[in-house]
């Protein structure tokens, strides 16, 4: 029902294929749309190969994909425009500081004491998401009542989980012995095959009901990616543009995604648009302005969070009510949405602060999540109904690594 997000990372299939390299988190795949950026600048678009929700190696200001970045101020809220100077130049004013939400956060177990991120969180309570082990690869778990548990692979290296239902249904990708990667679902802790449904590789990213969404590549290129929803046995190419990811899935059959990548030597590759797809039918949410936008989350009323650029080229965080695309309200520079809730609990990341954040509805300021003591950075990846938010921190001590938490 709601994207995990996953940073982009080169090669082919899993950008953790190298021990002691940690998977990506894709904004999201990114191969995934969602994603926290960094900077201020002109951002590197979503990489064509998947990769596993913890985050990228250090250091923890990883960059983002396939969202664009920028600094934006929210609507709503006024830009500062200061006080004149005696010149009558105004002189910049600094922000009020981001409010703190009240909440706990807990960090969860690992697998051999190394990193771990967490990527969806269903009404049980039950949390999805991967772990390195001590060869530096990494596997998909599951934590359950506070144990985590390794799901394994098809009998490669490397398994990564995106998502789990409200049935516990968990999907996400993993490596075959040759070394391909396949989407797959893990049911009662059992490995199941969803197939290269006719590519060369695949990742499931969402499941709703009995649907499934995600990508699969014909060739290793933004523009070799198709988006996939797959209702029992019976699997469907989205006929949108290519270059398109299906990331988020309601339990109404309401898919949420972007098409439109294309490759870095296209003459225009920044045109990329977020959609929402049901029963064969498309519609585009269009953007905040400018040129581009992300879906990266839906729930069941059919909202939509995600990320676009603006008119007046910053990058800002949207909510898009089923008409109506408006800008989250925030002081974040970088400010990502990564999943709504269907109380309109909205959660993110603050990319340029590298830190969790939530909008309370739709209609509120955003305030940061609490970190626990000595994390350095933060990112929120999803939300179940209930309201509880499962994510990432990062340490630095002993050495650079991630933990995945629990804000309740």
């Amino acid at each position: 029902m709601r994207t995990p997000t996953a940073l982009a990372t080169g090669g082919v299939v899993l950008g953790m294929l190298l021990a002691g390299a940690a998977p990506a988190v894709a904004s999201r795949p990114d191969d995934r749309p969602t994603s926290r950026p960094t900077e201020a600048t002109r951002p590197p678009r979503p990489r064509p190969t998947a990769s596993p929700s913890p985050t990228s190696t250090p250091p923890p200001t990883a960059t983002a994909t396939p969202s664009p970045t920028g600094t934006p101020s929210p609507t709503g809220t006024p830009s500062p425009t200061g006080t004149p100077s005696p010149t009558g130049s105004p002189t910049a004013t600094t922000p009020a500081p981001m409010p703190t939400a009240d909440r706990t956060v807990v960090v969860l177990p690992s697998l051999d004491g190394l990193s771990t991120s967490a990527s969806d969180v269903n009404g049980q309570g039950v949390v999805a998401g991967s772990a390195r082990l001590a060869s530096g690869y990494w596997h998909a778990v599951r934590w359950v009542d506070g144990r985590i548990e390794d799901l394994g692979t098809l009998g490669g290296l490397n398994s990564q989980a995106e998502a789990i239902d409200e049935r516990g249904r968990i999907v996400g990708t993993s490596q075959d012995a040759e070394g391909r990667s396949h989407a797959v679902a893990w049911v009662d802790g059992r490995i199941q095959d969803l197939g290269l449904t006719g590519g060369i590789f695949s990742i499931a990213y969402d499941t709703a009901g009995d649907r499934v969404v995600g990508v699969y590549h014909v060739t290793d290129s933004f523009s070799g990616r198709r988006a996939f929803v797959r209702t029992g046995d019976t699997e469907v190419t989205i006929d949108v543009p290519p270059g398109a990811s299906a990331t988020a899935v309601n339990d109404a059959g309401m898919v949420a995604g972007t098409y439109g990548w294309q490759d870095w030597d296209d003459p225009a590759p920044d045109d990329y648009q977020a959609f929402v797809w049901r029963d064969g039918v498309t519609r585009p949410l269009g953007t905040l302005g400018g040129a581009t936008s992300t879906a990266n989350g839906i729930n069941d009323l059919g909202q939509v969070v995600g990320t676009s650029w603006t008119a007046d080229g910053v990058f800002a965080a949207f909510f898009w009510d089923g008409s109506t695309m408006r800008r989250l309200a925030t002081t974040a520079v970088s400010p990502t949405a990564q999943a709504v809730n269907d109380s309109g609990l909205v959660v993110g990341t603050e990319g340029h602060g590298d830190r969790a954040m939530i909008w309370p509805d739709p209609s509120a300021s955003s305030q940061l999540l609490p970190l626990p003591s000595d994390a350095v950075g933060s990112r929120a990846i999803n939300v179940n109904d209930q309201g509880v938010i499962v994510g990432q921190v990062d340490y630095l001590s002993p050495s650079w690594h991630g933990r995945a938490v629990v804000w309740r």
